[in-house]
């Protein structure tokens, strides 16, 4: 059975879409199953140019637009990473994570590493 992972950003548009990216490549190439969809509290209307710019010169497909959280959407997770959401309100039955990234406005380099770390590191933990 497939572990559903939900990847939070408030605008749903550079750090959640970075990080699902990550994890879709990540758990193909170690033949994870792992199913992996994003949302925001308070959603963009598209994916920051250059999240979408660095991610489709590595070879990402960048389809997603960013979208609002519901209910449901929690219902359906196993495991929520966190970043950077005021979610005191989530079910206690839920694993979350939460993951402090830098901006990526700040710095991008070091928002994209950050990303990619904490991707490892949950795949890591998935996979045992």
């Amino acid at each position: 059975m497939s572990t559903h992972v939900l990847i939070l950003c408030p605008h749903n548009a550079a750090k959640s879409v970075t990080a699902a990216a990550y994890l879709e490549r990540l758990a193909e190439s170690r033949q994870l199953d792992i199913r992996v969809d994003t949302a925001g509290t308070d959603p963009d209307d598209d994916v920051l140019p250059l999240v979408r710019d660095q991610l489709e010169s590595d070879g990402y497909d960048v389809t997603s637009v960013p979208r609002l959280l519901t209910a449901s959407d929690l219902a359906a997770a196993d495991h929520v990473i966190n970043i950077g959401c005021g979610l005191t309100h989530l079910p206690k039955h839920h694993n979350v994570d939460d993951w402090a990234i830098p901006n990526f406005s700040e710095s991008p380099s070091e928002a994209f590493a950050s990303i990619a770390e904490h991707v490892e590191e949950l795949a890591d933990a998935l996979a045992r």
